[in-house]
């Protein structure tokens, strides 16, 4: 099993290449697209390659392994364009190697970061949130005790040189940069996903 995760693609065809270039010989399985596909979002500058007509074929080549989120910057009319469900807010997800819940949000709605949040989405000590939205890639313990993993961002990276994306398997769980490198990186143990250090 090997899952891509992407996020904040905001219309940057050449990031997106690139990414299914590095992951052309994976097995990939399943692609999960946590929001933000095509507009590039009036406060954010035109990212490199930036062709959201180009982004549509090549996830819709995709279309039946991918499961996708709606963004805060994704329209009516966006969504309207693949041949996938893009509108949800939010998902959940069981991975056979987590005894938890996992659930896929794009990070603007949704309030997981407090204990009163969490319980109200039905998280508890050990879970793990898919988010993105803040464009920042990292794997964090929550003072709530739930895992948040962020991939970053396909198409407009901040506060690193280049845009990101996530690989989830059987083993772990790890963030990559459209170079190759792995920037963080999360064992599953025992039913939990424990970050490394």
């Amino acid at each position: 099993m090997q899952y891509l995760v992407l996020s904040d693609i905001h219309g940057a065809v050449t990031a997106l290449e690139q990414v299914f270039a590095l992951t052309a010989k994976m097995p990939i399985e399943r692609i999960i697209i946590l929001g933000d596909n095509l507009n590039h979002g009036a406060r954010n500058k035109l990212p490199p390659g930036y062709v959201p007509a180009d982004v549509v074929p090549l996830l819709n080549a995709r279309a039946d392994n991918i499961m996708a989120l709606r963004g805060n910057c994704d329209g009516d009319v966006d969504g309207m364009l693949f041949n996938f469900p893009c509108n949800a807010p939010y998902l959940y997800l069981t991975l056979p190697q987590l005894k938890g819940k996992m659930f896929l949000t794009h990070g603007h709605l949704h309030d997981f970061k407090s204990v009163d949040g969490a319980a109200q989405l039905g998280l508890t000590l050990g879970d793990v949130v898919l988010s993105g939205h803040t464009h920042l890639p990292g794997i964090t313990r929550l003072d709530n005790g739930l895992i948040n993993v962020n991939p970053g961002s396909v198409g407009i990276p901040r506060k690193q040189p280049e845009g990101s994306f996530g690989l989830i398997d059987d083993k772990e769980l790890k963030i990559v940069s459209l170079s190759g490198n792995v920037l963080y990186r999360a064992q599953f143990k025992s039913g939990q996903l424990v970050p490394e250090l």
